[in-house]
């Protein structure tokens, strides 16, 4: 059987060879097509050796992306499902005749089998003949039964050999079946009395001790990953971390370490009338303000690695043990600490801050998992494109491109996320090493991960380096090699996973995660029906429903139509569309407050009554969710008291206070308010 369609190579072929999907339906329904010269430049950031995109240029690259796959016997990564046989593609020359092929499987556990097959006795499957070279492909089977992890197979012919990485994985990620409930706040929100303008570990594990002794079992959060928080660059977004390997040491409590009792320069500082008046500015303001944050935590900080430092005990031969075994960590704590004024502290300083920042966060982890709960915590799809990561392993990341979203009803002109895309081949050549390292890092402390933008399993959307999101197109991603990584992960951490599937996804993404066993997310705004006698509908089987997200409108704010406004002013609605929003908002909320036993619209200046019917409403949802099949629900706490105001207004710049907003109230005054308690209790009542 010969290849076919080779005969006549155009850039569109060029481009599928590739996996780039240059026509596409965007959100609005509209059908685009990338220009020659976007698709050029995508397929440049591939790798692909294009000149021009004149005939014989396409040509002679469409010749060279086939010769490669032939050349190549066996594909760089291969997926072994659990309790299914599994074979694989064997190309060869047909030079080389009826050759035996040796196999030789190096399981993850030591052990190696190995076995003999003659081309002979396997049927053809393919042929094509790629500069007058002839290969034939055969299909060979893998041995059954393989235990879950991740194994070397290596490949020999004619004294010819190549090395595969075998993903043997379970099919479906883990799940514990379980029925909860849980909040949702972001740490930089959350405020105690002891904090220092932002929300840390500690703070973190008492609002975790308060909510599981509310019944609750889950605790969400925005990424906590280390992040730009000094003067350049500067970039709080939890999205755009410069690492997914690291964490943000700017929540670690210097004072919950054991350096801090012995550091009394350390308590000194802490304890000056400057370090207090400082502390107190950033408590009094509403907003976050990140490097002053951060520049008090790491003054401490640093005291304490001279305090580690200064004695020969069990505590710094742990972190000394520690550093040896993550070098990672060491190239990590060089990078952060290149241009510094003092290297050799700097990097010391990153090290430690990293090794307690592990600890503090672990030690949450085990005291919720001791009240029956978990972190649930979000894996961001992207890196800071001057981060760690990108630096640290640059030929897995296309620097030629950023990611984004096409045009949709949101944004009219599309998404740039500023974001490197992962390259889909040079992730596969290295064994998806950084990708499963990323899984890891999130999924040991975590009873449950968000996978930020779960299409990227299976496609992004790439913009060309100096383009507008317009001038985008898809890029593919071998789907289920990365769900084979996703799931053994899972299983390995015992990690419930969610993926984001919201915005414009196809069909099929939906149907992979539910073969794969990634539950999905539901939020109840987007499902709102006026015309159904039950407004929010059903919640699907094992969800993890909520009545909003970061990126959405609080519920105080949809039921005013906020987000309608911010839209409108920011362009991405003209001004009859902005109308037909509000009637139809108008609608929804009418007959969710129908729903809740109300029968007319409060108005806007109907004062506390309307709060109060307001939180009627909610309660009404969150009933409603807290009684359907979904795995999950999630409350975002600041629901609960009717914030107005967004964590994340998507596709705004500084003009607005993005991830930096202070929650209204503290910790302590959480626990008071009757609101709030008689909200959590329902849920407990629900899903007991």
């Amino acid at each position: 059987m010969a290849e076919r369609g080779s005969s006549r190579p155009t850039l569109a072929r060029l481009a599928r060879l590739y996996g780039v999907q240059a026509s596409y339906t965007d959100g609005r329904g509209v059908r685009r097509h990338a220009s020659p010269e976007s698709v050029r430049a995508l397929l440049e950031a591939l790798g692909a050796p294009l000149a021009t995109t004149r005939r014989r240029d396409v040509a002679d690259a469409s010749e060279a992306r086939r010769r490669a796959a032939w050349a190549r016997p066996v594909e760089p990564v291969l997926v072994a499902w659990r309790g299914r046989r599994t074979d694989f593609l064997l190309r060869r020359l047909v030079a080389d005749g009826p050759a035996p092929v040796q196999f030789r499987l190096r399981l993850a556990d030591g052990h190696t089998r190995t076995w003999t097959v003659r081309t002979d006795e396997m049927p053809p499957v393919g042929a094509a003949t790629v500069d007058g070279v002839a290969y034939v492909a055969h299909r060979s089977p893998l041995p059954a039964l393989l235990p879950d992890g991740y194994h070397d197979l290596d490949v020999e012919i004619a004294n010819r050999s190549w090395r595969s990485l075998v993903v043997a994985a379970p099919a479906r990620a883990y799940d514990d079946g379980g029925r909860t409930w849980g909040v949702f706040l972001p740490l930089h929100a959350l405020q105690s009395a002891g904090s220092w303008g932002v929300g840390d570990f500690t703070d973190l594990e008492a609002l975790a001790a308060w909510v599981a002794s509310e019944g609750g079992r889950s605790l969400a959060l925005l990424p906590l990953l280390a992040a730009f928080l000094g003067e350049r660059p500067f970039e709080p977004s939890p999205y755009l971390p410069v690492s997914r390997l690291f964490w943000n040491e700017l929540y670690v409590d210097p004072r919950r370490l054991p350096e801090f009792e012995r550091s009394e320069p350390a308590r000194r500082l802490v304890a000056s009338p400057e370090f207090r008046r400082r502390v107190e500015g950033l408590r009094a303001a509403s907003l976050v303000d990140y490097r002053e944050a951060m520049a008090l935590r790491r003054r401490v900080l640093e005291l304490l690695v001279g305090a580690l430092d200064a004695r020969r005990d069990r505590r710094r031969t742990a972190f000394r043990e520690w550093v040896e075994r993550c070098p990672p960590a060491r190239d990590y704590a060089a990078f952060r600490a290149a241009g510094e004024p003092d290297g050799r502290l700097a990097v010391r300083y990153h090290l430690y801050a990293q090794w307690v920042a592990a600890e503090q966060i672990g030690r949450v982890a085990r005291s919720a998992a001791a009240g029956g709960g978990g972190l649930h915590l979000d894996i961001p799809v992207g890196v800071h494109p001057d981060g760690f990561d990108v630096w640290r392993h640059p030929t897995l990341f296309a620097r030629g491109a950023a990611l984004g979203a096409p045009p949709d009803p949101m944004f009219a002109d599309g998404q740039d996320w500023s974001a490197p895309p992962p390259h889909p081949e040079t992730a596969r050549e290295e064994g998806y090493a950084y990708f499963r390292a990323s899984l890891a890092h999130q999924m040991a402390p975590a009873a449950a991960v968000r996978l930020d933008h779960v299409m990227g399993l299976h496609r992004l959307f790439w913009i060309p380096r100096g383009g507008e999101p317009a001038d985008g197109a898809y890029v593919r991603y071998p789907s289920e090699e990365l769900y084979a990584v996703v799931c053994l992960e899972s299983h390995r951490h015992r990690t419930r996973v969610v993926g984001e599937n919201l915005g414009t996804v196809p069909r099929h993404v939906n149907a992979a995660l539910s073969r794969h066993g990634l539950a999905k997310l539901h939020v109840a705004q987007f499902a709102v029906d006026a015309s159904a006698s039950q407004p929010l509908g059903r919640v699907p089987r094992r969800a993890f429903a909520c009545v909003n997200t970061h990126d959405t409108p609080t519920f105080a704010g949809f039921l005013d139509g906020r987000d309608i406004d911010g839209r409108g002013a920011r362009g991405a609605l003209d001004a009859g569309g902005a109308e037909r929003e509000r009637r139809r908002r108008r609608a929804e909320v009418a007959a969710l407050r129908a729903a809740a036993g109300f029968d007319a619209w409060a108005g806007p200046n109907a004062g506390p009554a309307r709060g109060a019917a307001d939180l009627r409403v909610l309660r009404a949802c969150l009933d409603r969710l807290a009684r359907s099949a979904a795995s999950v629900v999630t409350v975002n706490l600041e629901d609960l008291w009717l914030e107005p105001r967004p964590q994340n207004v998507p596709g705004t710049g500084p003009e607005q206070p993005n991830w930096r907003r202070r929650a209204r109230h503290g910790l302590e005054a959480l626990r008071a308010l009757p609101g709030v308690t008689a909200a959590l209790r329902g849920l407990a009542r629900r899903r007991p």
